[in-house]
């Protein structure tokens, strides 16, 4: 599981629950059933899913408070970084 640059964004119970208004919604979240796999949400924070194999249908990654707040790039965090 490739890990991003943890100082960016803070593993802490604001963010996760800042990211599920995102994530949940997500279209590749939702196709992928990522909250079944690791590490389930904050993925900007925490890594990459160990979803076996993900299917790409979009990504609100950049819609998201904290992609601005700590002036990420790319998105799609959940399936790379």
């Amino acid at each position: 599981m490739m890990k991003p640059d943890t100082t960016k964004v803070e593993d802490s119970d604001a963010n996760v629950q800042t990211c599920m208004k995102y994530c949940g919604s997500c279209p590749s979240y939702r196709q992928n059933a990522l909250s079944r796999y690791e590490p389930g949400w904050l993925f900007c924070s925490r890594g990459t899913s160990a979803a076996p194999r993900m299917k790409e249908a979009g990504c609100f990654c950049p819609a998201c408070e904290l992609f601005a707040r700590h002036s990420l790039v790319i998105g799609h965090f959940c399936e790379r970084h």
